[in-house]
């Protein structure tokens, strides 16, 4: 019995998480209420003060199940970047693309996180993880392209963290344009997009000296 009410429970959570994202998503995080999650996941509203505390609660409890292994990926390949460096890269940054391209979850909470929150306590604690993801992405970014440097794959006048700094702003970028506007196949063109954007980093000039 024990074991079937704890199943039931993971179930409801589970159940009020995806109720949240068709919500958020409809009506926007500051717009929508936990009685609309409530309703939307046809529990009481005691049913969601017993899984989460607030809606902010429910807001990083919903992004937490959809983390990109951009990170992880990066810290793999930091660890021992082999042969072929920027190929690792370009690997890489084209399954972040192709992940958010062909996985549901991943595209929805992606939307809400981009087009559909406010800047406010609801959301604080989530945009603080993702400032600080995207810091560590953009050290690990640094060390891989100071890897390729080494093998000679990027020359050796490349400014490795300004050029991390570029990397992780077009992968972010290109999911956010691709969000909103849909008019081409991610999936089919990830991989030109990525080979285009590291070959263009072995022949763009110095930044010029400060």
């Amino acid at each position: 019995m024990a074991k079937r009410t704890k199943e039931q429970a993971e179930q409801t959570r589970e159940a009020l998480l995806d109720a949240a994202e068709r919500v958020f998503h409809a009506k926007g995080v500051g717009r929508a209420s936990l009685d609309d999650i409530a309703q939307e996941a046809g529990v009481t509203r005691g049913a969601v003060y017993w899984h989460f505390k607030n809606k902010g609660d429910v807001f990083t409890a919903m992004c937490d199940r959809v983390a990109l292994p951009w990170e992880a990926m990066l810290a793999a390949l930091a660890a021992d970047p082999g042969d072929d460096p920027v190929g690792g890269l370009i690997r890489n940054s084209v399954n972040v693309l192709t992940q958010v391209a062909n996985d549901e979850r991943t595209m929805r909470v992606f939307e809400i996180m981009m087009f559909k929150t406010e800047l406010c306590d609801v959301v604080a604690e989530v945009m603080e993880q993702e400032a600080e993801r995207a810091r560590k992405c953009r050290l690990l970014l640094e060390e891989v392209l100071r890897a390729a440097q080494a093998k000679g794959q990027m020359p050796p006048e490349l400014d490795c963290k300004l050029a991390a700094f570029a990397a992780n702003s077009f992968v972010v970028g290109c999911i956010r344009e691709w969000l909103e506007l849909r008019d081409i196949d991610l999936t089919e063109r990830a991989p030109w997009l990525m080979t285009s954007f590291f070959a263009g980093l072995r022949v763009c000039p110095a930044p010029p000296s400060h």
